[in-house]
C-alpha cells in the first residue's frame, strides 16, 4: 500500500478542489493550543512557513506539502511544564500525487492518518515525538500567504511512558511561502 492510499482527501468537483469534514474549533490566530490531561496549554507562533517538493506524479515519488512552525514560550502552562522554558516546534509533511500552487486555496484539505511508526509529522518539545492523525485546511489566502488550520495528536509532552492520554493540538496561523 503506497503513501497515498493513506490519504483521505476528498475531491470535490474539480480536479484538485479537496474538502473536509466541518469541525468546530474556535481557537485565536497564531496561537497553538495543546490540549493535555491537565488543562490547555498556550504557544503563541514565532514563524510559520510552507513550501512545496515537487515529485514525479507517482504514488511513489508524490509531491510534498511542507508546514514548518516554530513557537515561543508558553502561556498558562501546568507546573510539570512550567519551568522547562520550551520553544516548541512542528513540522508536518503531506503527500499528494500532484500539488499545484494554483490548488491552495480556501477549502483544499489534506490529512495524515499515520501511526507513529510512519512520522510524517514532528513535534519537538523536550524532545522529537510523532505527531498522528494530522490534518491541514486552508481558510484564507493573500497572494502567497495561507491561513491554515491544523490539527494533530501526540503523547503528552511531559510523560512518555503512554500513562496519559494523548495531547491534541489545534492551531490556526497564517504561514508564509519559504
Amino acid at each position: 500500500m503506497g503513501i497515498l492510499d493513506k490519504l483521505k482527501s476528498k475531491k470535490k468537483g474539480k480536479e484538485f478542489d479537496f474538502v473536509c469534514s466541518e469541525e468546530n474549533i474556535v481557537v485565536e490566530e497564531n496561537i497553538l493550543y495543546m490540549v493535555r490531561f491537565c488543562g490547555i496549554e498556550q504557544y503563541p507562533v514565532k514563524t510559520a512557513e510552507w513550501y512545496i517538493i515537487d515529485g514525479d506524479g507517482t504514488e511513489d515519488d508524490p509531491a510534498m506539502l511542507c508546514l514548518d512552525t516554530a513557537f515561543g514560550i508558553g502561556n498558562g502552562l501546568h507546573e510539570d511544564t512550567a519551568e522547562l522554558n520550551v520553544e516548541p516546534m512542528w513540522k508536518i509533511l503531506f503527500y499528494s500525487v500532484e500539488i499545484p500552487i494554483t490548488a491552495l486555496q480556501p477549502e483544499f484539505c489534506l490529512e495524515q492518518p499515520n501511526s507513529e511508526k510512519d512520522v510524517y509529522g514532528d513535534l519537538y518539545y523536550a524532545e522529537h515525538q510523532p505527531t498522528t492523525g494530522n490534518r491541514m485546511e486552508i481558510l484564507q489566502t493573500e497572494g502567497t500567504r495561507l491561513k491554515i488550520r491544523l490539527t494533530g495528536t501526540t503523547e503528552d509532552v511531559n510523560f512518555y511512558d503512554g500513562s496519559k492520554p494523548q495531547s491534541t493540538l489545534q492551531l490556526v496561523a497564517w504561514f508564509d511561502r519559504k
